[in-house]
């Protein structure tokens, strides 16, 4: 059986946010919400379209078997930087995938792919994403400056996302970013 990401990776992990009886009570209603759609399409034999994933809890995304594969739950975008390779504009947004041997940045039209060495790169600075509010969860999104031999780019990407970067290439643990606003 695979492991969760979020149990294989050693940085410290953000703390879940304690819920308040407003929010328990929203969770409440969205439950049994999901399950009058669920009644309703059995007894119509339509299949429940409508409901919440995540109030009927997701899976969390698993450490591929195979080494060579990324985690398709937990794609990064290089939203800015400079590389060798740096697209004339950002706004095509490459994704960065990362595998246990290698980082891939797939770039947009007939440009392919770049292969980055992990061990070759340093996670330079992890912020909380501007505009994002709240406590810093799992899926909180950040902006990850990541540097190697001629390039330094911005990563964003869930916590969690770049937190698994940060595992398969070695990075030492940043600590958890402060929230906008929290100091």
């Amino acid at each position: 059986m695979t492991s969760r990401v979020q149990d294989a990776i050693s940085w410290r992990r953000p703390r879940r946010p304690r819920r308040g009886a407003r929010a328990r009570v929203g969770a409440a209603a969205g439950i049994v919400g999901a399950a009058v759609d669920l009644a309703l399409s059995a007894a119509g034999g339509t299949s429940a379209t409508s409901l919440d994933d995540g109030l009927l809890g997701t899976q969390h995304p698993r450490v591929p078997r195979d080494p060579a594969q990324p985690v398709a739950e937990l794609p990064c975008v290089v939203v800015g930087g400079v590389a060798p390779w740096e697209p004339d504009s950002w706004a095509g947004r490459p994704r960065l995938w990362a595998t246990a041997r290698r980082f891939r940045v797939e770039l947009s039209g007939a440009d392919g792919d770049v292969d980055l060495d992990p061990s070759a790169l340093t996670l330079r600075s992890l912020a909380v994403t501007p505009g994002e509010r709240g406590p810093v969860t799992l899926d909180t999104r950040c902006d990850a400056t990541v540097a190697g031999p001629g390039l330094e780019i911005v990563v964003q990407g869930t916590w969690l996302a770049i937190a698994w970067l940060g595992h398969l290439a070695g990075w030492r643990d940043p600590g958890v970013p402060s929230a906008p606003g929290v100091g």
